[in-house]
């Protein structure tokens, strides 16, 4: 079936298929020739051997899938870092179901209320995982979820093709079909389901579009570009660029080697070296430490472009880039999908400008912070998702911070979350991000969690990079940095020694999918060593 060409009404589906057929060996991906050692360097997988994997991955769906009870019937897939989770992504929409991508960093229960929440009927996962998804299902309670275990990644990618299942329905027919479910971080509660339409899945194609499309946008920075990121598949930015960046906008992923758990500075610095990354989208803790290593900062600068996302990039490490590489900052949320977003000059390189089709309003908060709330608009419905989402809502509050730039109409600096404003017994607050980022900046803490909703005085809870230091030498190093940090704060909620917990090594602070430091469940897994530490 031949793909509408024009921007915005083209199925990702079916548009693999069309690159496959009218220009097969163009480059899809780029993978580890050996996830241990990439100086080996990256094989090249082309969209023939893309759509062919599909097709492959759908045909074994298709004899090994329970019947489906009714349509788009749930499959939730759990794998390691690599092009399994793109690969599924696409077959399971082929064969009329939809994914569901549970978070190996979120809990049994969570991942178990994930399953049972999005009537999840069966489970696939790759051999290592097996245990983890068995763990899951032994929370579900009651409800049978059947487990599948897919086979290795070479038996998908080999050269032989496949029976080809073509994908039949127009844009028309599928574009509010659901397709694959992500969810929310769960760093307040429970994660919440997301569920992404073909057409969600269509944002930066549709925001070819938008009335300001001529000028430069971010688009312009994503197209034909050698790209990574560390975010995996699972997360819906992890996602946007294996499917969306590619098959829109002709970049090509670069995968980082298949381990366990948040990529790290090693791994990242040889992946931007030996993968010859032109583009990269990185958390500001990661891009902290590859300036920490002259080889990293090397890789960093080498780039053409340079986004930061999650958390505000401290000035310091910017000045190290500055000059040297494209740095912007890159904002979105599983609700609402990705931000789009205006180009504007190197000095404003901390600052969003927001694209007017989005239909911001700012609403001031407290002192000088603003919220962005999206206002439903019929005329902008096309790139409004979060009301595909929240169909019931006419506003709806992205709880994120900004500051005004101080002379720069429509420019806006993000400051973090209003989850992070902390309430106290005696009436005051704390604004913790700034807090929290400027102690983990300190080159032996791994993670920070500001706490003590509710109480006099707040505590603070620091995960130590090393083990080899004892208590008291840990405080010593770290108390000139907190006490910097004070600077911020009243004399009501300053930070004291006497309410400094350093993590257990054994007992690692919960992160989201993000990598960044969850804070309900980091809490909850310290509660009882926060509760001593007061009653001390």
């Amino acid at each position: 079936m031949a793909v509408d060409d024009k921007p915005g009404s083209r199925l990702l589906v079916a548009l693999i298929d069309e690159h496959a057929t009218t220009d097969p060996l163009r480059v899809w991906a780029a993978v580890p020739v050996d996830d241990g050692d990439l100086t080996k360097g990256f094989h090249d997988i082309t969209y023939r051997a893309f759509a062919n994997a599909i097709n492959h991955a759908a045909c074994w769906l298709q004899n090994h899938l329970p019947p489906a009870a009714g349509p788009f019937e749930t499959v939730a897939y759990a794998g390691p870092k690599d092009i399994r989770y793109p690969i599924i992504a696409v077959a399971v929409a082929k064969v009329g179901r939809k994914l569901l991508l549970p978070s190996p960093y979120a809990t049994a229960e969570a991942q178990a209320h994930l399953l049972h929440a999005s009537g999840c009927q069966t489970f696939i996962h790759a051999a290592p995982f097996r245990s983890n998804v068995e763990t899951v299902l032994s929370n579900m309670q009651g409800n049978k979820v059947h487990a599948l275990q897919v086979p290795e990644l070479s038996d998908w990618l080999r050269e032989g093709p496949s029976p080809h299942l073509q994908y039949r329905k127009t844009w028309d027919e599928a574009r509010t079909d659901p397709w694959m479910i992500f969810h929310t971080s769960g760093t307040t509660g429970l994660p919440k389901l997301v569920t992404y339409t073909h057409q969600m899945m269509a944002s930066l194609d549709a925001a070819e579009l938008m009335p300001d499309a001529h000028e430069e946008t971010m688009n312009r920075h994503f197209e034909k570009k050698r790209w990574y990121t560390p975010l995996p598949s699972l997360h819906f930015v992890g996602m946007t660029v294996a499917l969306q960046f590619t098959v829109y906008l002709g970049a090509i992923l670069v995968v980082g080697p298949a381990g366990a758990g948040p990529t790290g500075p090693l791994v990242a610095r040889d992946t931007l070296r030996y993968g010859k990354v032109q583009g990269a989208m990185l958390p500001p803790a990661l891009i902290d430490g590859l300036c920490g290593d002259a080889i990293g900062l090397e890789c960093l600068r080498n780039l053409e472009c340079l986004y930061f996302a999650g958390a505000p990039l401290t000035r310091q490490t910017a000045e190290k880039l500055l000059g040297h590489v494209t740095l912007k900052p890159a904002m979105g949320s599983t609700e609402a999908g990705a931000y789009f977003l205006q180009i504007r000059g190197e000095d404003d390189w901390e600052y969003y400008s927001f694209r007017p089709a989005m239909g911001f309003e700012f609403q001031h908060t407290t002192g000088d912070l603003y919220e962005p709330v999206f206002v439903r608009q019929p005329r902008l419905e096309r790139w409004q998702q979060v009301f595909h989402v929240y169909p019931e809502l006419n506003k709806f509050h992205t709880k994120d911070l900004f500051s005004k730039h101080p002379s720069k109409p429509g420019l806006w600096k993000y400051v973090g979350r209003t989850d992070d404003m902390i309430p106290f017994s005696h009436g005051e607050c704390l604004y913790v991000a700034e807090i929290e980022a400027e102690i983990a900046a300190h080159q032996g803490v791994s993670g920070v969690l500001v706490g003590g909703q509710g109480r006099a005085k707040p505590f603070l809870l620091v995960e130590w990079k090393d083990d080899d230091l004892d208590q008291k030498t840990r405080l010593e190093q770290l108390w000139p940095v907190v006490e910097h940090a004070n600077r911020r704060c009243s004399d009501l909620v300053k930070l004291t020694r006497e309410l400094i917990l350093f993590a257990n090594p054994s007992k690692k602070l919960v992160r989201t999918v993000k990598g960044s430091v969850s804070r309900r469940e980091s809490e909850q897994l310290y509660a009882e060593e926060i509760e001593r530490l007061y009653k001390q």
